[in-house]
């Protein structure tokens, strides 16, 4: 039989069970085993000194061995007192004074074992006191009880009555068992407090790191966010600077009006564009009502540009503003990279009448015979995509061998 403890109390290492044992664990248990033993060796010297009837060292042996097992293996302790008590009613030998050590055993019952010691050891108390009592009327024997020297003077021995007896060893044992129930529970209460400090450390811990991981990713996607805001800036005003230089070399010798209105555009684009990059790194809003200034930009590169609205524009709340315009900068930047310059773009914002529709942004451009730069599904699309799919709109893509056709779909809501 292996030591049972109440789950939840911190016990010593138990041999034969889960926790590696160590002799070093049970010295306090082995000496009170040792001191119990030597208790019990000098009560026998006096009794023989005094001239008492001689008793048997088994009892001094039992009461020693069910001290040493009482705190690891409970269980045994208690058969061992059992034994103790029907080995007396068999021998007819007294009780010894040694003998109420075994109070101790009905403590670490109630301290140290698992939930059937300690319902036997607290029904073995009753139980032991009544039999015996039953055992004194019976066999005529009372549980003579030597004490100290000094009492010899006054009386060789004392026999105590039955009527005393009983009471003071149910009390005894009373009062050892409900001590080590009171220290079980609070060993109890000490590790549920314990184990409930450490579960609110790692609930702390647990949300600490939740919110670090929230940060990070709060910081990581306000850094894409930034980067896709930099790139269609950027992009769409190279590639208008780039249009305008393009178209500048194709001007007459002995026109420096048309010269002048490029380099005037050219530089208001990069003005623009420079505006822009400081608006996106102070987390600016885009002003609302610009989606026709990109249109009307579009067409000062030397493209020919066919702009067409229906429905009425509206105010869009400033998240949805500054995702269409972004989308449909970057949808302009595409056209004007990859398109043919001798076929017009054409541009479509269609506003829808009611709240809860989408405004629908489209770009087509011409596809040229021989493309300088190949077209892919790169960085441009994918921003768009995210951006509409955060506000809970779509990009699609169409085309053929000769055009190429973007659509954003943002939701209108108030």
């Amino acid at each position: 039989m292996t030591h049972g403890s109440t789950p939840g109390v911190e016990d010593g290492p138990v041999p034969g069970g889960g926790a590696r044992w160590s002799w070093r664990d049970h010295v306090p248990d082995l000496l009170a085993g040792v001191v119990s033993a030597g208790v019990g060796a000098a009560e026998l010297s006096l009794r023989a000194t005094w001239g008492y009837e001689s008793t048997s060292a088994v009892f001094v042996a039992l009461v020693a061995v069910s001290v040493v097992l009482a705190r690891p293996l409970p269980g045994i302790a208690l058969a061992l007192v059992w034994s103790t008590g029907v080995l007396h009613l068999v021998t007819g030998d007294p009780v010894l004074l040694t003998e109420l050590l075994l109070a101790y055993v009905a403590f670490a019952g109630a301290r140290w074992g698992n939930r059937v010691v300690l319902a036997l050891s607290g029904a073995s108390i009753p139980a032991g006191v009544l039999v015996g009592g039953v055992a004194v009327l019976t066999t005529g024997y009372s549980p003579g009880l030597v004490v100290v020297q000094g009492v010899r003077n006054l009386q060789d021995g004392l026999s105590l009555s039955l009527l005393t007896a009983v009471p003071v060893a149910l009390l005894l044992l009373a009062a050892a068992w409900f001590g080590g129930l009171a220290l079980r529970y609070a060993g109890n209460a000490a590790v549920s407090r314990r184990q409930r400090e450490l579960a609110e450390r790692e609930s702390a811990r647990a949300q600490r790191e939740a919110a670090q991981a929230h940060e990070i990713a709060r910081l990581r996607e306000e850094q894409a966010r930034m980067a896709r805001d930099v790139h269609d800036v950027v992009g769409h005003s190279l590639a208008v600077v780039l249009a305008q230089a393009e178209s500048g070399q194709f001007l007459p010798d002995g026109d420096p009006a048309a010269l002048k209105a490029t380099l005037a555009t050219i530089a208001g684009t990069a003005r623009s564009s420079l505006q822009d990059v400081q608006a996106v790194l102070s987390s600016t809003p885009v002003p609302p009502g610009r989606l026709q200034a990109l249109v009307d930009s579009a067409g000062s590169t030397g493209f020919p540009v066919e702009s067409r609205c229906s429905g009425t524009p509206r105010p869009l709340p400033p998240d949805l503003a500054a995702v269409a315009y972004r989308v449909l900068q970057e949808m302009l930047t595409n056209a004007l990279k990859h398109g043919d310059r001798a076929v017009p773009l054409v541009v479509e914002q269609r506003w829808p009448e009611g709240a809860g529709e989408e405004l629908e942004l489209s770009v087509t451009n011409g596809i040229p015979l021989a493309p300088t730069a190949p077209r892919s599904g790169g960085r441009g699309l994918e921003g768009m995509r995210r951006r509409l799919e955060g506000v809970g709109g779509r990009l699609s893509t169409t085309g053929d061998a000769t055009r190429f056709t973007a659509t954003a779909r943002v939701p209108v809501r108030s």
